[in-house]
């Protein structure tokens, strides 16, 4: 039982760190990085590219980590309530396995993010990442404007106050409806 408590107390402390150590990638203003990656559910290969015009978030997950695991929800949440004609949230699983993916593959066919693979960790690497869960946002104009590495309680309201502050910034007449 005492391993077990210590144990835990690593992993506490180890999460503890992730969650405040200084995110890594793209820096906040620039152009973030076009990727191709393919939907787990219908198969499809998207760029990131092919979202202009809308706000994407773009956050790094596992299956098998409990923050990851909490963050989904309130992702969901956002998509359901901005739409999907202002926001698109590619969650890229980051390292699970085949047989993860495989499990998720059906209950992630009813979500409204979509869940997106990187079997070989390129888009991840594109992003710098090395530890997870680690969000960036990017507006409608392909330029980051948040970078978050690790899961802090972020309530809903907090992320849709961020999505509407990526809306309200000024597009370039060629992405605009």
């Amino acid at each position: 039982m005492k391993h077990y408590f210590c144990l835990l107390g690593i992993i506490f402390c180890a999460y503890a760190a992730n969650a405040t150590a200084e995110p890594t990638g793209p820096a906040v203003g620039t152009i973030a990085p076009d990727f191709k990656v393919r939907n787990l559910v219908t198969g499809d290969d998207v760029t990131l590219s092919s979202q202009r015009g809308k706000v994407v978030i773009l956050t790094f997950w596992a299956s098998w980590y409990a923050p990851c695991k909490h963050e989904i929800p309130i992702l969901e949440g956002a998509q359901r309530a901005v739409g999907k004609d202002k926001l698109v949230v590619f969650a890229v699983s980051y390292r699970d396995t085949e047989a993860a993916l495989a499990a998720i593959k059906k209950p992630a066919s009813n979500w409204q993010i979509n869940v997106m693979t990187d079997p070989n960790t390129r888009v991840a690497s594109l992003y710098s990442v090395s530890k997870i869960p680690h969000l960036f946002m990017i507006g409608r104009e392909g330029k980051v404007v948040a970078n978050h590495l690790g899961y802090g309680d972020r309530t809903l309201d907090e992320l849709l106050a961020d999505i509407k502050s990526a809306l309200a910034e000024p597009q370039s007449r060629e992405h605009e409806t």
